[in-house]
């Protein structure tokens, strides 16, 4: 561990490569070292920041590294497809150079992950997940507005088909799915609001609001592990009197410890 990096506050790091990137860090005080990370992805409000002081308490709690991308509207516009393209502004790549930041600067060994998106940053977190699952040890989603379903013949990032701006898609669905996942929405989100991607052929298949669409994708995921004669452990969460809003989720009394409770389960 850097010895510049002072316990308790929240730093921002800014890293240069293909374009600049930025990151939120919380080291927590009764951190004893180890690879103990909880990642952590905003939705298109970018509050990075505001997502590490939501876990400040959990972090303490459990000894545990807070890492928050700040995915820029000039930079990353589309960062919750991981891009318009394989070949440009892809943001599962910016997200890599985080990860070997967060390596250098911390030394620390930044995968598997346990990451959790909010809205447009559990969009990142599950097509993430199916690109690189290997990467990713466990992923709470909570309110994503759409999903890329495990189906072959629906065009990415609808589902898994190449295109012309996505060629050569491979993936690994049953190591996908063996990724224990928990998809959070509020009792309360089942508006067409203004941030809704309200496309005809979402609508038709995913369903009309966040809630069924992520009862769809739970369903569509454990119907698969099944085919697979995979044990897959795939949950569906409600939040009670939560709206889209992300205060209104990080106000229910026991969200962000059911959050730490579920990614690190197996590591207390």
């Amino acid at each position: 561990m850097t010895n510049t990096l002072q316990p308790g506050k929240i730093h921002r790091r800014t890293i240069h490569g293909m374009s600049q990137m930025n990151y939120f860090v919380y080291i927590p005080e009764t951190y004893l070292g180890g690879n103990k990370i909880f990642y952590t992805i905003h939705g298109i409000s970018r509050n990075a920041e505001e997502h590490i002081q939501g876990f400040i308490t959990q972090a303490e709690r459990h000894g545990t590294i807070l890492v928050a991308p700040l995915f820029l509207k000039e930079s990353s516009p589309h960062y919750q497809q991981l891009g318009t393209n394989v070949k440009q502004q892809r943001a599962d790549m910016a997200f890599d150079h985080i990860l070997q930041d967060v390596h250098e600067w911390l030394d620390v060994t930044p995968a598997p992950m346990r990451m959790f998106g909010f809205s447009g940053g559990g969009q990142f977190v599950h097509r993430y997940a199916m690109f690189y699952p290997k990467r990713v040890a466990r992923m709470v989603l909570a309110a994503p507005g759409w999903y890329t379903f495990p189906d072959p013949d629906r065009k990415y990032p609808f589902g898994l088909k190449a295109t012309k701006a996505w060629p050569h898609l491979t993936f690994s669905l049953e190591k996908f799915l063996q990724i224990p996942t928990i998809v959070m929405t509020g009792e309360e989100d089942d508006l067409r609001d203004k941030d809704l991607n309200k496309a005809r052929e979402i609508d038709s298949f995913q369903g009309l609001n966040r809630i069924e669409r992520a009862e769809r994708w739970v369903s569509a995921n454990r119907n698969l592990a099944r085919s697979y004669d995979i044990s897959a452990d795939f949950r569906l969460e409600s939040i009670p009197n939560a709206s889209h809003a992300y205060e209104s989720y990080m106000g229910h009394p026991s969200f962000a410890e059911q959050i730490f409770d579920f990614l690190f389960e197996d590591q207390e």
